[in-house]
Parts: structure tokens; C-alpha cells; sequence
């Protein structure tokens, strides 16, 4: 039997589900949220020494640090799918994000993984109910 795994994800949160079937209902296994988000509440994006810099070399590209943050997260949602796919946790993957991080997340998932996915879906439905989810996916 397929194991499927339906994650759902933006820059600030990843909600992953298992389904039995297509008429089963969705069961959340899981529900990430970007930590750097709550911290951009407290530090303002500064270093310790005040002066939001962060210790850049001049010759460095700068690359917003909101930017930063989403592409860390799509690199520790895409570190759970391929650990979860190592020890079998899924054999079939849905993915359903906006397309800018659904770009970020499939380009930090291995040539094995990315073989699972059975699905993209370029739509934002974080806020979603199960069910509408579902529905998205089995339409």
C-alpha cells in the first residue's frame, strides 16, 4: 500500500499530512513553523552589535535577511522530507505551495525524493481546512 504524504507550505509554516486513500480523511502529522519569524519580532534584523550588518564582507551579495530566513526554512522542511522518505515514512509525496516556495523547497529535495512527487499543486492554502485540502488534491 502507498504511503502518501500531502505537505502543505509557505515562507512561514509547513503543515504535513498522511492519507490513507482517497476517501479517507486527512491526518496532520505535523506543523512547522518558522522560528526566524518570531525572532524578527525581538531583534529587528540587527547583530548583536547594533548594526544590522551581520559581519558581510563588502564584496558579498546582499541578500534580504527576510529571504535568508525562507530559504533556511525550505532547507529544514526539505531536511524532514527526505529523512521522512530515508525510513519510510511516505512513498508518495503532494506538494502544495505558492510557486516561489515551492521552487525553494523541491530545489533543496534530493533526485530520489523529488522522484516521489506524484504532485504540485501552486496555490497557498496554508489556512485551509483539511477537508478543502483534500479536496484540492483529489478533486
Amino acid at each position: 500500500m502507498k504511503k502518501k504524504w500531502i505537505v502543505v507550505a509557505e515562507s512561514s509554516r509547513a503543515r504535513i499530512f498522511s492519507v490513507e486513500s482517497r476517501t479517507s480523511p486527512l491526518k496532520e502529522i505535523d506543523d512547522i513553523v518558522n522560528m526566524s519569524n518570531l525572532h524578527d519580532l525581538t531583534t529587528n534584523g540587527q547583530d548583536q552589535e547594533g548594526n544590522g550588518q551581520g559581519g558581510r564582507h563588502a564584496l558579498e551579495p546582499r541578500i534580504e535577511p527576510k529571504k535568508l530566513e525562507t530559504v533556511h526554512f525550505a532547507h529544514d522542511v526539505s531536511e524532514r522530507l527526505e529523512t521522512a522518505r530515508r525510513v519510510g515514512d511516505y512513498n508518495d509525496l503532494v506538494i502544495i505551495s505558492s510557486p516561489g516556495f515551492l521552487g525553494m523547497l523541491k530545489q533543496n529535495l534530493g533526485t530520489v525524493t523529488q522522484k516521489h512527487i506524484s504532485q504540485t499543486i501552486n496555490k497557498n492554502l496554508i489556512h485551509k481546512s483539511e477537508a478543502e485540502i483534500r479536496d484540492y488534491v483529489f478533486h
